[in-house]
């Protein structure tokens, strides 16, 4: 995926969206076949996604953010870097959307 910077559309289509952070599965696994630490800094990109998904946010379109290990070694330490960058810019809480079932009819009841 492109980073923001290199968005040239909106690409967003509908009140929600998602933003998966891959990384290189190679070149990572020439580093680290182990995935219980980062072992790239992602501190850039994940600070460019901050401000990106800030935007999307005063928008009103729900956010789902998942990481892989591939991308920084380690997918929780990811996503909590994330949440981390977002606090110290001061940004409004992070939470988590509400599990409401459906009203509409689930296609196989």
């Amino acid at each position: 995926m492109p980073s923001p910077s290199e968005l040239a559309f909106d690409p967003i289509t509908a009140d929600w969206t998602y933003i998966r952070w891959l990384g290189d599965r190679k070149g990572i696994e020439d580093l680290t076949t182990t995935w219980g630490k980062t072992v790239v800094s992602r501190t850039e990109e994940l600070s460019s996604w901050v401000e990106y998904c800030y935007q999307i946010r005063k928008r009103g379109v729900l956010i789902y953010a998942y990481a892989n290990n591939h991308y920084s070694g380690h997918a929780p330490a990811t996503i909590e870097q994330f949440r981390n960058l977002w606090r110290a810019r001061g940004l409004p809480g992070l939470s988590a959307p509400p599990r409401k079932r459906p009203k509409e009819p689930l296609l196989f009841e």
